[in-house]
């Protein structure tokens, strides 16, 4: 397949994919009740806990890349130095809206997220950097599609730029990043193989992390039943 039918063949994936996920309970939950402080919370959360294994598995997918595709190790080795230490930006976000608490951080991943880690873990040690670029090809360019949530969190929760670092860093690196996946996909997913791990990979971790936004919701509505449950503490 032409490289510019199998892109075409890629955003068609991608595109069924976010549609899909505005489909789920968590774009539901957000349209039609907002997002709050604990939802907003919970979110970050699973983003953190995702972002700070990128920049490994981003590395370990060189593993099974041939040795002569110098230029994609290079991107790869490049590529995951620059990804290196951002889930700290979800921190400082979390802090300066005052939604952290003590061990926060070492609380662990909800299911869905650790699938998803999992899962590009496997894909780089079983499929190496080139399966990979499917991952990198939506994720790089996901801005557009999550612009209506973004939206929403600045005007429920009154958000600035300081706030938001993670996405307004990521947002300038990542237009860089998607250029360059593009790149590598065209030169290096030539065969029927290659284009077909590809294209596996960027369907599956998109279906993974609908499922992680879903279990965001689900872990919302657990904690606001509980909340509810629980007795009123009496002041007299």
């Amino acid at each position: 397949m032409q490289s510019k039918a199998f892109i075409d063949r890629l955003d068609g994936i991608v595109s069924r994919g976010w549609a899909q996920i505005r489909e789920g309970n968590f774009w539901r939950l957000v349209e039609s009740q907002g997002l709050d402080r604990e939802l907003c919370k919970l979110t970050l959360q699973q983003i953190y806990h995702y972002t700070k294994h990128n920049s490994i598995n981003q590395a370990v997918a060189a593993y099974g890349t041939d040795p002569q595709q110098m230029d994609l190790l290079r991107f790869v080795y490049r590529h995951a130095n620059e990804e290196l230490g951002h889930e700290q930006m979800v921190v400082t976000d979390v802090r300066s809206l005052g939604l952290d608490h003590p061990g926060m951080w070492d609380e662990p991943p909800l299911p869905p997220t650790q699938a998803l880690i999992s899962y590009l873990y496997y894909v780089a040690l079983e499929m190496g950097a080139i399966a990979r670029l499917g991952y990198s090809y939506w994720a790089e360019d996901a801005y557009d599609h999550i612009g209506p949530l973004l939206f929403t969190a600045r005007r429920d929760l009154r958000l600035s730029d300081r706030n938001m670092t993670f996405f307004v860093a990521h947002s300038k690196i990542d237009a860089k990043h998607s250029v360059e996946v593009r790149e590598m996909i065209e030169r290096h997913a030539t065969t029927e193989k290659h284009q077909d791990a590809v294209a596996q990979v960027a369907e599956t971790s998109l279906y993974l992390t609908g499922a992680i936004l879903d279990g965001v919701a689900h872990a919302y509505r657990k904690l606001s039943e509980t909340s509810q449950d629980r007795p009123a503490v009496s002041t007299l």
